[in-house]
């Protein structure tokens, strides 16, 4: 049941559902933790790691926040293996996108750090004994559909436990005094007006993503002079979108650069995967957009639905017109930045 969590093992911390278990820290000297060994290569990002790791070593509280297929869970990992030597009392994922009851996000990190419920004692008091004096990092993976909890439990741990440091990531900042937002970017991107040569192609993030993702399906998939201008196409089309970029990718098995930019004018519906291993919300295009959709209460639905008018994106100003003549100043302005 993915909304029972599952109780660790006793002096461990168990990660239900990740693809390899790593209770404990078993690595000879290296701090506990809980990290999923990946298995598939982390494509670029190196300024984007080397930014997060500096603001993580001077604020307590960081998310990062974009929108879905953007990496962010991806990136907080890459970040977190990086620094799992200087968190002595470990680091800990915690998944919250199996969630949909906001109650359980605290017993959902109670169950990932093996902390028990005592009789007669407030599960938040007892987390916040056991991380009182240890150093250790908490990711907090998808708090938008459990954005309030998740806040509530950062405002409940953070002013005492003064070790402790929460990287979250959500498709909606946490809202909270003391957080420090960061906005994972796109990859970077080729232009397809004017793409570079084949062999220059892959120092652009996206074009490297999609050319190694490919490999993995097409193992004799190469970047030549015939097929990066459709390559660029890809890349540029889907935004630099990680998520997207893959899911294209994946279709190389049976379609060459050029059939897959060709049939790209549909992408909800062109992109999708097989892969078992990927959560459901991310094996379509359809399915990621359709998760922060269902976020939204039903005013903020309409809103987005007369939105879809603007051909080619909106501003932000065009937006907020469009808001006021819609519904209530007041109501809209505040729903509207909030999802922006």
């Amino acid at each position: 049941m993915p909304d029972t969590p599952q109780p660790a093992p006793e002096d461990t911390a168990g990660y239900p559902g990740s693809l390899v278990e790593f209770p404990g820290g078993s690595e000879a000297g290296r701090p506990p933790n809980n990290l999923p060994l990946q298995l598939s290569s982390f494509v670029g990002r190196g300024r984007e790691v080397a930014e997060v790791e500096k603001l993580l070593s001077e604020r307590r509280l960081l998310t990062l926040s974009g929108p879905g297929g953007s990496g962010k869970t991806r990136l907080a990992l890459a970040v977190a293996s990086e620094l799992v030597e200087g968190y002595e009392d470990g680091t800990w994922l915690v998944e919250l996108a199996p969630l949909s009851d906001s109650d359980l996000v605290p017993q959902t990190v109670a169950s990932v750090l093996g902390v028990r419920e005592a009789p007669g004692t407030k599960l938040v008091d007892s987390l916040r004994a056991h991380l009182e004096s240890r150093e250790t990092l908490l990711i907090l993976d998808n708090c938008e559909h459990l954005v309030e909890a998740s806040a509530s439990l950062a405002v409940a741990l953070l002013p005492f436990c003064p070790n402790l440091k929460v990287l979250a990531t959500s498709r909606e900042a946490l809202g909270i005094s003391g957080e420090t937002l960061f906005v994972v970017p796109p990859l970077s991107l080729p232009d397809p007006r004017r793409p570079p040569a084949p062999n220059s192609l892959p120092s652009y993030e996206a074009a490297r993503l999609f050319s190694e993702r490919a490999k993995a399906v097409k193992p004799d998939f190469e970047i030549t002079e015939d097929n990066t201008m459709a390559v660029a196409q890809i890349c540029y089309r889907l935004d630099g979108i990680p998520l997207a970029i893959e899911l294209a990718a994946a279709r190389a098995r049976v379609l060459s650069a050029e059939q897959i930019a060709a049939r790209l004018g549909d992408p909800v519906g062109f992109l999708a995967g097989k892969d078992r291993t990927t959560p459901a919300r991310q094996r379509t295009l359809r399915g990621t957009l359709e998760w922060s959709y269902d976020l939204l209460d039903e005013p903020e639905r309409v809103l987005f639905c007369r939105l879809s008018v603007f051909a080619g994106g909106f501003s932000l100003g065009a937006a907020e017109e469009l808001a006021r003549k819609t519904f209530s100043r007041t109501r809209t302005s505040s729903s509207f930045c909030r999802s922006w």
